[in-house]
């Protein structure tokens, strides 16, 4: 890595003045894209660079690579630059040629579909589940029967240092998007008294919301975790993780889905003209 960071400082220049070599972009997801370029006669390495920071090297069989996945996301939508050079086993640069790569959006909407008869009393047979790119980043939308409009589940209010309390029967929307969406996976029948946000975090692949619950003269806090991915077959997925400690882990509804590991794993559709019997 210490070589990369060396040779970095002349790329600029060698960029300009060295033979020609070809890169294109061959596919883009929100959090990854795939390159490929042209093979330099003489190269053992091929170093890669994602706005001017050293990321990769391979070897000079390899013609194509990823950059970013599902682990190492990179931004959503946003523009990157990439520079591809050509080295020898001493780190003469044969070639190198940058390119402007954009990766896509997560927006979409998602739906969850119940592959069994468990499903909560009925509340949890279909999930849908709405995500917006802004300007000040993700946002993420539930849908509900009882409801006409999308309810904002993330982030519940703007993010802040610190944040209030709410009654669980209020009747602000961050209290009414917070009761619905938290009542379709309790599985008890007591009713929270209040709650406070304890941690709002955005990443570039995920969303999460820690909260402090009062229910009687007790209380517990929940996590509701959303992992953004792409599948191996190119789909687009919300998996959402919701978890609680002590005596609220096992009020929880989990996903009863084969193969989904208590996770919700929500598939993107496209727009809501896509989806039927919306």
């Amino acid at each position: 890595m210490k070589r990369l960071l060396v040779v970095m400082f002349s790329l600029s220049v060698l960029l300009s003045s060295l033979s020609a070599m070809e890169a294109r972009l061959l596919e883009s997801f929100p959090n990854q894209v795939e390159i490929s370029w042209d093979a330099v006669k003489g190269a053992v390495w091929y170093d890669l660079y994602l706005d001017n920071q050293p990321i990769k090297r391979v070897e000079a069989s390899t013609l194509r690579q990823y950059l970013g996945s599902n682990e190492e996301s990179l931004e959503s939508n946003r523009e990157y630059q990439v520079i591809v050079a050509a080295r020898t086993a001493k780190d003469v640069t044969l070639a190198a040629t940058q390119i402007s790569v954009r990766t896509t959006s997560w927006e979409g909407h998602y739906i969850w579909e119940n592959l069994t008869n468990n499903d909560n009393g009925g509340k949890c047979k279909r999930l849908h589940l709405e995500v917006r790119d802004t300007a000040e980043g993700l946002e993420l939308y539930g849908y509900f029967p009882e409801e006409r409009n999308a309810l904002r589940l993330f982030p519940l209010v703007p993010l802040a240092e610190e944040y209030p309390q709410f009654e669980y029967h209020g009747d602000g929307d961050s209290e009414l998007a917070f009761r619905i969406n938290a009542s379709i996976f309790n599985t008890t029948n007591f009713d929270p008294k209040s709650w406070k946000i304890v941690e709002l975090e955005e990443k570039n692949s995920s969303l999460r919301t820690k909260i402090s619950t009062k229910v009687g003269i007790f209380s517990f806090k929940t996590e509701s975790l959303y992992i953004f991915e792409v599948s191996g077959a190119g789909e687009k997925r919300v998996l959402f993780h919701n978890t609680g400690d002590g005596l609220a882990s096992a009020g929880i509804f989990k996903s009863p889905n084969p193969g989904e590991n208590g996770a919700f794993v929500f598939v993107e559709k496209g727009s809501l003209a896509d989806i039927p019997n919306k």
